[in-house]
């Protein structure tokens, strides 16, 4: 296990794992999870266990929707900066020259309500066809804002692709400079990420709703940032109220993703045997999931649809190994 910037090797032992636990849960992925391509924890600030299955560690993984939950600290640095106002801050007015909109209700579309998936563009799960012709348009973000909204925004939650890349491309419009530029000054480089690969759409603008690749270890190091509310190696990179705000419940009651009932600013939550955990998922069996009681990060990445069992691996097996 070679040492991890800010993240240093620990034994299982000495950071309150059970290795024998942990080793468990590695044979079963390697035996009935033939797809799943890592397995990292880390606790109290050391990285105590680290297994891959048919991919080398420096190896970047298409992290899928993972992306969304890491876009949503970079709305935090952006607020934290006073580049962008508030939650409340209109979203039209920082897409100059995306089109005039179809829908008279998007003037009342929030950066909130594309946090919270509440914007009224319609789900990916209910009109795939539309998720189909947004992400193949030759202008993504005009497209969205072309298309009638389905609901009031701030009324109905319906997971939006569109909607998150929309975010993206308001974000650079409040910070004036492109989305990945400013989350290479804003989170990469102060956490030791090399510059990863971000697919753009066909105007440039990378998708802020998936397809960001990262290596699992530069993946866990961005959970343990956010288990440590937004601070790595003493410095403040994201505000600990953006770090709670994003990742408390929002959307209570509502269960779009099995055993994920709870939706903050694009992050799931969940409260499994009294303990909070904070989830970031993706496409395929990407899972960043923080547990802050625990003080305990995990991360998993796979190369298939989700499978049920995947993310019970991190929130039962694994966190059945804390002694």
């Amino acid at each position: 296990m070679r040492l991890i910037s800010g993240l240093p090797a620990a034994p299982p032992e000495a950071v309150g794992l059970d290795p024998v636990r942990l080793d468990a849960a590695a044979r079963h992925v390697a035996r009935d999870l033939p797809h799943v391509t890592s397995l990292l924890v880390a606790r109290r600030g050391g990285l105590a266990f680290e297994r891959y299955f048919g991919i080398q560690a420096t190896e970047p993984q298409d992290i899928q929707s993972v992306t969304k939950s890491l876009v949503s600290l970079l709305v935090g640095v952006a607020l934290d900066r006073g580049l962008l106002t508030s939650l409340d801050q209109p979203v039209l007015p920082l897409l100059p020259g995306a089109g005039a909109p179809s829908d008279c209700r998007w003037q009342q579309v929030t950066l909130r309500h594309l946090l919270t998936m509440t914007s009224g563009l319609p789900s990916e799960l209910t009109d795939p066809a539309y998720d189909d012709a947004w992400v193949k348009s030759a202008d993504p973000v005009r497209f969205a804002l072309a298309q009638p909204l389905v609901a009031a925004p701030g009324t109905t939650f319906h997971y939006s692709n569109a909607g998150a890349h929309l975010l993206g491309a308001a974000l650079a419009g409040a910070t004036g400079q492109d989305l990945a530029a400013f989350a290479q000054e804003a989170l990469w480089t102060p956490l030791g990420i090399a510059t990863p690969h971000w697919p753009r759409d066909p105007q440039g603008r990378p998708f802020a709703s998936g397809g960001l690749h990262l290596t699992p270890r530069d993946l866990l190091r961005l959970g343990q940032l956010v288990l440590q509310r937004g601070e790595w190696e003493g410095q403040q990179w994201v505000s600990r109220a953006w770090v709670e705000e994003a990742t408390r419940p929002h959307l209570p009651g509502y269960e779009w993703m099995e055993g994920l009932p709870e939706y903050g600013l694009l992050w799931w939550v969940a409260r499994e045997d009294h303990t909070e955990g904070w989830y970031a998922t993706g496409y395929g069996g990407q899972y960043l999931a923080v547990f802050p009681e625990l003080e305990l990060v995990a991360v998993m990445t796979g190369k298939v649809e989700n499978h049920p069992n995947h993310r019970q691996v991190i929130a039962r097996e694994v966190r059945a190994a804390v002694l």
